[in-house]
């Protein structure tokens, strides 16, 4: 500790402090401020009551610098709080968005897979309904050709008749007999009257 002189209202005083002689003098000419101000607006008290209500006033600045440092010091606390809690927060808002992700991965690949199950059915499906549009493709054309296979074989055997010599000679006979009957009588008169006679 070092010793220091100090004049206070005209008086000395001699001051032991852990404080450096700057800082020591710096406070003791404040304090001769305060008292000579307070000296000059009650000009009626002495100089210890000058110097009584000035140590109340520095008392009362005191005492309010405690109580701002107090809030300051529960307002930090309420800051640090709600930054640990903002924290935790935070953290277990990563956990869950991780928890999302792979969630959304899994169910991604159970999507895919299911599309390429249900695009392998769906083939599958369309292969089948072809298969069985071909085959009722091919089951009408077989009922519709039957019957022209038949008219066609029909076509074929009369023209093979037709072409026959017997029916060509059944043909000029028939194209040789008369319309009508007239006709026939006189065709066959000369032996009728033959009959007769």
């Amino acid at each position: 500790m070092a010793t220091y002189k100090v004049i206070i209202m005209g008086k000395e005083y001699v001051l032991t402090s852990e404080e450096n002689k700057d800082y020591t003098e710096r406070l003791a000419a404040a304090l001769d401020k305060r008292i000579k101000d307070m000296r000059a607006r009650f000009s009626s008290l002495s100089i210890t009551d000058c110097a009584v209500l000035t140590a109340l006033d520095c008392m009362d600045e005191l005492g309010q610098s405690n109580r701002n440092i107090d809030n300051i010091r529960t307002q930090i606390k309420d800051y640090v709080d709600d930054a640990g809690r903002a924290r935790n927060q935070a953290t277990a808002a990563q956990r869950e968005i991780k928890m999302l992700r792979e969630r959304v991965e899994q169910l991604e690949k159970e999507l895919a897979e299911r599309t390429n199950f249900s695009a392998m059915d769906n083939v599958g499906e369309a292969v089948s309904a072809e298969d069985i549009l071909r085959g009722d493709i091919k089951a009408a054309i077989g009922e519709t050709s039957e019957p022209e296979e038949a008219h066609a074989d029909n076509t074929a055997q009369k023209k093979s008749i037709q072409d026959s010599p017997y029916m060509r000679s059944y043909e000029q006979a028939m194209n040789r007999r008369p319309v009508d009957g007239a006709a026939g009588g006189a065709r066959f008169g000369g032996n009728d009257q033959g009959n007769n006679k």
